[in-house]
C-alpha cells in the first residue's frame, strides 16, 4: 500500500510542473483531498490485538478497533469526555422518563476520568498491535458468532449503548417486579431504534462481541 501511494504522489508531482496556474491551484487541491482520504483509509484500517502483560495465559483480545484507535486510548476516559456522556443521558432522561431506571443501572454515573497515575498503569499493564486481521492471527469463532464491526463497539460503548443493555437486562430479569419491566421495555421501545435493540439483543446473548481471546 506505501508503494501505491509513494507513485501516485510521484504522478502528481511531475504532472504539476507541465502546468497553469489555475491547473496547479486545482492539482493542488486534488492532492489535498488524496491525502486526506489516504489518511483516513489507513486509520480505518486494520484489526487490533490488546495484551494484559500480567496474565500468564489467554491474555491476548483481539477487536475490530483499526489502527487509528489501536492504543491505550481506548481505555482512557477524558474529562471532555465524560462531560459529553453526561449530556446525552441527561437529554434521554428528560425525553424518555421511563429510561430512568436503566440510566441507574447502566454504570455511566458512576464513571470518572482517567487519571494520571491510572493512565501510567493501563500502560504498563496492556501492550497493542495493528494486524491484518483477528482471523489471520488465529482467533475464531463458531458460525452463530461474530465480531462488532467499529461502528457497532462505538455505539455499544456508548451512552445509548449502556442504557439499551442495561433496559435489556432489567426487561429480561424474571425476579424483578413487573412494573420496572414494563417502564425498561417502555424505554426500549420509545427511545431506540430497533436495529439499536437487535445490536443490543445480540451483544447480550454473546452473539455480537466487542472482543475475543486466542482458543
Amino acid at each position: 500500500m506505501k508503494r501505491i501511494v509513494l507513485s501516485l504522489y510521484l504522478v502528481l508531482f511531475f504532472a504539476s510542473c507541465f502546468e497553469s496556474g489555475s491547473e496547479k491551484e486545482k492539482k493542488e487541491e486534488n492532492k489535498q483531498t488524496f491525502f486526506l482520504t489516504t489518511l483516513y483509509l489507513v486509520r480505518e484500517s486494520g484489526n487490533c490485538i490488546k495484551t494484559d502483560t500480567t496474565l500468564p495465559t489467554n491474555n491476548q483480545f483481539c477487536s475490530r478497533r483499526p489502527l487509528g484507535v489501536c492504543s491505550v486510548n481506548q481505555l482512557v476516559l477524558t474529562q471532555n469526555e465524560l462531560n459529553v456522556m453526561f449530556n446525552e443521558m441527561r437529554t434521554i432522561q428528560n425525553r424518555t422518563s421511563d429510561c430512568l431506571e436503566s440510566i441507574l443501572q447502566s454504570g455511566i454515573l458512576v464513571l470518572k476520568a482517567t487519571t494520571a497515575s491510572e493512565i501510567e498503569n493501563i500502560k504498563s499493564k496492556y501492550t497493542f498491535r495493528v494486524v491484518d486481521s483477528c482471523e489471520l492471527e488465529g482467533f475464531q469463532l463458531s458460525n452463530e458468532k461474530r465480531l462488532a464491526n467499529f461502528s457497532e463497539i462505538q455505539w455499544l460503548e456508548s451512552v445509548r449503548g449502556k442504557i439499551a443493555k442495561a433496559a435489556k437486562n432489567i426487561t429480561n430479569n424474571g425476579f424483578l417486579p413487573q412494573g420496572n419491566r414494563d417502564r425498561a421495555n417502555s424505554c426500549l421501545n420509545l427511545e431506540f431504534k430497533d436495529w439499536e435493540k437487535d445490536l443490543t439483543q445480540g451483544n447480550l446473548e454473546n452473539n455480537i462481541l466487542v472482543e475475543i481471546t486466542r482458543p
